[in-house]
């Protein structure tokens, strides 16, 4: 029973630091965060962008924090012949003053995890402060800023290094840093705004290829005429059928009203003068033409 009861003692112990020493063995190589204030909401999407050190053992599972409020969108990992593909994850759960996922990395490739966080509004100035918080190291860690449409004033602590300007847009790019485990880094961003327009909403979609007739999901009239003169067709052939058996029907009737006419009233046979060949009644007994006497069959 000692034996058992100390075997279990020395499973536990050697299990705490050969954890500890798995973890402390993963490193991030690099990590860009984007921050991208009032893009299609009036929040900030911040996407984070990393890839483990090439000496990290795969499979490898990492665990990150995010704000307490966030809401986590998505957990990617890229493509080269898809960009960036969905991957599964644990989480979020409560994790002291944050919210934490984890999910694990079974090849070199780069990663990406996507969230909104609450965005300070005062008036023209908005507010929002930025804090990452790991127990990975990095060798190279940045974060740069999409500036919002109608902006008068940007503030970033620590400042941007440069600012680069794509399509009409300005993106302001912070200085890549080396971040020890456990190591924070916090950026703070105060900017002011004339407007409550969306980046999204200034920019104009442009198809991939020329939009015509053949293009798919496009309805036109020149696809569907084949479709309404069939339909036309049809409702023709359906009412030419109606037609026909009505028409059939009206002469039957017509025919029988003609032959109820002809009906001697009294239901009896006809006959004939035998003097001048008239036709008479069958209650006549004299000839309404020449007054001759008529012979009735029952005389």
């Amino acid at each position: 029973m000692r034996k058992l009861f100390l075997i279990l003692m020395l499973g536990v112990f050697f299990s705490i630091p050969y954890h500890a020493s798995a973890q402390a063995d993963i490193t991030l190589s690099n990590v860009v965060v984007q921050l991208w204030p009032e893009y299609d909401q009036p929040s900030m999407l911040v996407l984070v962008d990393f890839q483990l050190s090439p000496n990290v053992s795969l499979p490898a599972k990492v665990t990150f924090r995010i704000p307490q409020g966030a809401n986590l969108i998505a957990v990617a990992a890229s493509s080269e012949s898809s960009g960036f593909v969905t991957v599964p994850y644990d989480g979020p759960t409560a994790d002291g003053d944050f919210q934490s996922f984890s999910m694990t990395i079974d090849e070199t490739a780069s990663y990406r995890f996507e969230f909104y966080d609450t965005l300070t509004f005062n008036g023209n100035q908005r507010l929002y402060t930025y804090l990452w918080d790991s127990s990975y190291s990095v060798d190279s860690f940045s974060v740069n800023m999409l500036e919002p449409l109608d902006v008068t004033r940007v503030s970033m602590q620590p400042d941007y290094a440069s600012v680069d300007t794509s399509q009409g847009t300005k993106f302001y790019t912070g200085k890549s840093v080396k971040l020890a485990a456990d190591e924070q880094y916090a950026l703070t961003l105060d900017y002011e705004k004339t407007t409550k327009t969306l980046v999204s909403q200034a920019q104009s979609v442009q198809p991939a290829a020329p939009v015509d007739e053949n293009t798919p999901g496009r309805v036109s009239l020149y696809n569907t005429l084949p479709y309404i003169i069939g339909g036309l067709g049809v409702v023709m052939i359906l009412g030419g059928i109606v037609y026909y058996f009505r028409a059939g029907r009206a002469p039957a009737h017509k025919s029988r009203r003609r032959h109820s006419n002809t009906e001697p009233e009294d239901g009896g046979v006809d006959q004939y003068c035998p003097q001048c060949g008239s036709r008479a009644k069958a209650s006549d007994r004299f000839c309404r033409t020449c007054g001759a006497r008529l012979r009735h069959s029952e005389e």
